[in-house]
């Protein structure tokens, strides 16, 4: 999945149609590892997604690859600091998520 920001259609060449789609990648995540971080406490796991679907992508990407593929929420009010996992927790594509879920 995407986000997807615009798009255009082009029917004007003859016998052939195509699209161009201007989109970003969109987070996924895996609720039931961070649930299990959070003792199944399904408040804690909305508020670590709400937080990270309002991260900005490029700065989300940086994170992880400066903490090893891993990174500390611990900026939320009244919810327990946790430790998330890139390739187990969150995705940064769907595709990501796909291909993990599909080959492990």
């Amino acid at each position: 999945m995407q986000v997807i920001h615009g798009e255009e259609s082009f029917h004007w060449i003859p016998k052939m149609s195509f699209k161009i789609s201007l989109a970003r990648p969109a987070l996924a995540f895996d609720s039931s590892a961070i649930l299990a971080l959070y003792s199944g406490n399904t408040k804690f796991l909305q508020g670590v997604q709400i937080y990270l679907l309002s991260r900005d992508h490029s700065n989300l990407t940086s994170d992880f690859q400066h903490g090893n593929g891993k990174i500390m929420v611990n900026c939320i009010e009244n919810q327990p600091a946790a430790e998330l996992v890139l390739g187990k927790h969150v995705f940064l594509s769907v595709g990501e998520y796909y291909l993990r879920t599909k080959t492990g």
